[in-house]
């Protein structure tokens, strides 16, 4: 690459995404922690016709390019959904990466903050890969001293530098909390436990495989209902939970993906599904027959569950039914063979959440932040 040559920021046409697909295999040459996603499921993520978040938004995807060597990317976002919820007039932006160059990321950032501000948003957030809806949401900004879990966000520590220059301020952090199986649950928690359990009013049960289809339905009703209030939240559609469901079905593990039900009713949810990062490591993003069989070969070792979704609708909480879910999981999780597992993301204000696992022994050990800046 000339150093004289001019740095150009390229929108992307639909499924001209090979490019943008592969970019981060530079950014993270070396690093160990880093896991290379699936270059097929990255595709089916960017594909309009495959995609139903695309059905309620647009999305534009940006290289940034010197001479014809890649240097970053970045896709801006307007979520019809997200806007018609809240009553804003949002523009988002998600799957930032760059080369640690300051220049390379204010192109960016101008890029994407122009494109959302020419389609009415006032103000521009993220990092959000594409929705709050997705697992992994914001930048890492503590906690790098660990390698990632199943479709957590992982990134260099000069991004926040970078997005925070442009000026971007902090909107809000999100937290992972991670929890061991061989500690006991503390008396009170237990004692807790016990009191409801006996009042039979509340029932928590596995997904039912055989019909997975409806329980996906129960559980996308729950986690709607609990989530409704909270800060960033969009309701989930039919479409979109059915193709989670779609992606999902091989890696659940029934005995960890639970429902919480009063009179037959979906109230909670709980859905842990196995960190396959330690097994995706070996296939470089390529799924060849022998490297499916190296994936199942160390899938076979996985020790680590991450806490997807969990959610108690609004007229049952402060009643234990979190704890009954997480004591629910922990006990299933010994006999799936279980040493550990993560509950992200938590929204650092949701105190009852927080304490909720504080009281089982979980602890904060990563920290992701959201960030802001109006654009109007």
């Amino acid at each position: 690459m000339s150093s004289s040559s001019a740095l150009s920021i390229v929108p992307l046409r639909a499924h001209d995404t090979k490019a943008f697909i592969t970019f981060p295999w530079r950014v993270y040459a070396g690093d160990e922690r880093w896991i290379p996603p699936l270059i097929m499921e990255r595709k089916e993520f960017l594909n309009p016709r495959k995609n139903p978040f695309f059905h309620h938004a647009a999305v534009q995807l940006f290289l940034a390019q010197q001479g014809r060597d890649t240097v970053g990317r970045i896709a801006a976002v307007i979520n019809t959904a997200h806007n018609q919820y809240h009553n804003e007039h949002a523009g988002f932006f998600g799957l930032f990466e760059c080369l640690p160059r300051a220049e390379i990321a204010a192109a960016l950032l101008e890029a994407a903050a122009s494109w959302v501000r020419q389609r009415g948003a006032t103000f521009l957030r993220g990092p959000v890969n594409l929705s709050t809806n997705e697992l992994d949401c914001g930048l890492l900004i503590e906690g790098f001293d660990t390698s990632p879990v199943f479709h957590s966000s992982y990134n260099p520590p000069y991004y926040a530098t970078y997005v925070e220059a442009n000026g971007f301020k902090p909107c809000k952090d999100l937290l992972a909390f991670l929890k061991t199986t061989d500690t006991p649950l503390p008396s009170r928690v237990q004692e807790t436990i016990t009191r409801l359990q006996a009042r039979r009013k509340v029932t928590v049960r596995p997904i039912n495989m055989r019909d997975f289809v409806a329980d996906v339905r129960r559980i996308t009703a729950a986690y709607n209902a609990a989530w409704s209030d909270n800060w960033g939240f969009v309701p989930i559609t039919e479409a979109e939970a059915q193709h989670l469901a779609k992606a999902l079905k091989m890696a659940v593990i029934p005995g960890l993906t639970l429902l919480a039900e009063s009179n037959g009713e979906p109230v909670g949810c709980f859905v842990a599904i196995p960190d396959l990062n330690p097994a995706l490591r070996h296939l470089h993003g390529h799924l060849t027959p022998w490297g499916l069989l190296r994936f199942l070969y160390h899938r076979r070792r996985i020790d680590t569950v991450r806490v997807a979704m969990m959610g108690i609708e609004k007229r049952y909480r402060r009643l234990g039914i979190d704890l009954l879910l997480l004591a629910k999981a922990w006990e299933q999780a010994s006999k799936h063979g279980v040493a550990r597992g993560e509950l992200a993301w938590i929204l650092e204000d949701n105190r009852l959440m927080v304490q909720a696992l504080e009281a089982i022994g979980a602890h904060p050990y990563k920290r992701y932040r959201l960030y802001q800046k109006d654009v109007a």
